[in-house]
């Protein structure tokens, strides 16, 4: 009878090992399955990051000095994704620029809307045409002749930085102004 019942208990042990060894593989399977999920590739998603826009340009570039030339640029303004609001630090370099302008009366620069490089050609043709003519609006608000500024969209045809993932798409997604008369 004894011998029975540590048969009992081994077998009994047995399981109970076998069970937890289980359930700790299904655990496992469970983490493994959420990390996966979590670590989706950024294309795939909407990035959750707000990445800061560049640093407002240096007084000493938006003066009326000789150093500005034709083919040179102001500094650009920046997007969200699949964004052509203009957000409040755009406003500020777009006001910096309009100032610019009118220390410059016979300049012309030309706004080139850009894109990175998600979605089709076309989409990303038309979204660059809106963010330049989002700038360009408010260039006009500001009091700069609609005369001085010409549009144009490269869509994702002109990036800055090579990259596939958000630290370089967000730099892609911006207009640029290029002093095209002086």
């Amino acid at each position: 009878m004894i011998m029975k019942h540590l048969k009992m208990a081994m077998l009994f042990v047995l399981l109970a090992s076998v069970a937890v060894m289980f359930s700790a593989c299904a655990t496992c399977k469970t983490k493994k399955v959420e990390e996966e999920t979590v670590s989706q590739p950024a294309a795939m998603t909407e990035p959750t990051k707000v990445i800061p826009e560049k640093p407002a340009v240096k007084e000493s570039t938006l003066s009326a000095t000789p150093m500005i030339a034709v083919g040179d640029k102001l500094d650009p303004i920046y997007f969200d994704f699949d964004k052509y609001n203009l957000k409040d630090l755009s406003r500020d370099q777009l006001t910096k620029n309009a100032q610019w302008l009118k220390n410059n009366p016979g300049a012309v620069v030309r706004i080139e809307g850009n894109c990175d490089e998600r979605g089709s050609n076309e989409y990303n043709l038309a979204l660059g045409e809106r963010r330049a003519a989002s700038a360009k609006k408010y260039l006009v608000y500001q009091g700069i002749s609609p005369n001085q500024l010409e549009t144009i969209s490269y869509g994702e045809e002109k990036p800055t930085c090579g990259g596939h993932y958000e630290g370089c798409w967000w730099k892609n997604r911006r207009d640029d102004f290029v002093i095209v008369e002086k």
